[in-house]
């Protein structure tokens, strides 16, 4: 509302426009002096060269960073391919060791196997043995126990019959047989 009374106040006591002609308070002096000093300054040379300056070191740092752009660009690229090579590396590496590993054990397993072979035919022919030689006493031990029961047998037919020269033949017969059947 203030602002309304005192704009009112203004335009009923406004003269309209005058020039002053005072050179000091107008500064006028002080701006005849400046205009050409700025249009000096910021002429078509000066601005040109400021410019062309600029622009030739924009140009320079632009040209710098595509340079730098191409050469990381390339060093990038290398070490991809670098990177690729190492993998292949790693997986020809992979597979030998896996072929390696392999071969271990399928030599491991050849001589395991040939060891138990081995082993089971030892122990195989041991038992062989052992058979043939408990075959052997069992036989040993049922022919004296026939022996024994023939003697008393004949031994008690003797008494009975008298005569000792037959009985005297037959054990010595069935001694030699027994003796080869245990030889054999």
């Amino acid at each position: 509302m203030e602002i309304l009374s005192q704009t009112q106040l203004l335009i009923t006591n406004f003269e309209g426009f005058k020039l002053n002609y005072d050179l000091f308070e107008t500064n006028l002096i002080n701006q005849i002096i400046l205009i050409p000093i700025v249009f000096y300054a910021y002429s078509a040379v000066g601005i040109d060269t400021t410019l062309t300056i600029r622009k030739n070191t924009i140009i320079e740092k632009i040209e710098d960073s595509e340079k730098r752009l191409i050469e990381s660009t390339n060093r990038l690229i290398e070490t991809k391919k670098q990177l690729e090579q190492a993998y292949l590396i790693f997986e020809e590496i992979k597979k030998e060791t896996k072929l390696i590993k392999n071969d271990f054990l399928n030599i491991d397993y050849l001589e395991t196997k040939n060891e138990l072979i081995r082993r089971f035919i030892v122990t195989t022919k041991s038992l062989k043995n052992k058979e043939r030689i408990i075959f052997l006493e069992i036989k040993e031990n049922i022919s004296l126990l026939v022996m024994k029961q023939v003697v008393k047998v004949l031994i008690e037919d003797q008494t009975v019959l008298g005569n000792t020269s037959i009985v005297n033949t037959f054990m010595e017969k069935s001694i030699q047989k027994l003796i080869k059947l245990s030889i054999n």
